[in-house]
């Protein structure tokens, strides 16, 4: 099986993490000599959380005000950029008009021009969009495991004011997520811009 970046991020670490603290809560100690078993394991569990996250996608963007995506190819008024304090983005226009040239449609959506620069990207052994794309997918996965944590705790002890400290490490997974969102929409938008660039 050839295990890859994106699945030591997005599946494998976020399933080990939720493995261990399954055997702890269940008083079973943890055995080193299973370690095989304990990986296979945690890739089995850390891809249904990520098929979870993946489902959760569409409210995860709710929550940041929409997909960084189309923040970042949406004009701001007043402002010589696109996206989050953080997270800039200083190319809307020139991203914008070279993207509906090269798809021949000045009416283009944002959604099918962002498709269209990541398919115009892929392939590039050189470029760091697939690096960016899997810390994205792991800030998702384990946002998604700090909610159903916190969920969890909270319904168990909803009395005890201790339970919701938990939405303390919520939040900061949550903001943690948003920025990674951006990075990788960014990185794919600069990505395609240097492309552009080569090619003239």
């Amino acid at each position: 099986m050839n295990v890859k970046y994106y699945d030591i991020l997005s599946s494998l670490i976020t399933g080990y993490i939720v493995l261990v603290v399954s055997l702890f809560c269940m008083n079973i100690e943890y055995d080193s000599s299973y370690s095989v078993a304990y990986i296979a394991g945690a890739l089995a569990i850390g891809y249904i959380i990520n098929a979870v996250s993946s489902l959760l996608e569409t409210f995860y963007y709710f929550t940041i005000g929409g997909k960084p995506s189309e923040k970042l190819l949406t004009k701001k008024k007043g402002k010589d950029y696109t996206g989050i304090r953080k997270v800039r983005f200083y190319h809307c226009d020139e991203v914008t008009c070279k993207l509906r040239k090269d798809l021949q449609d000045e009416n283009a959506t944002i959604e099918k021009m962002f498709s269209h620069a990541k398919s115009q990207i892929s392939g590039n052994n050189n470029s760091r969009v697939p690096d960016f794309n899997a810390h994205y997918a792991y800030a998702r996965s384990f946002l998604t495991i700090m909610l159903l944590f916190t969920i969890g705790i909270i319904a168990y002890s909803p009395c005890n004011w201790h339970s919701y400290l938990t939405i303390v490490p919520l939040f900061i997974c949550w903001n943690r997520y948003r920025e990674k969102g951006y990075y990788y929409a960014r990185e794919v938008l600069n990505e395609y811009l240097k492309q552009q660039t080569i090619k003239k």
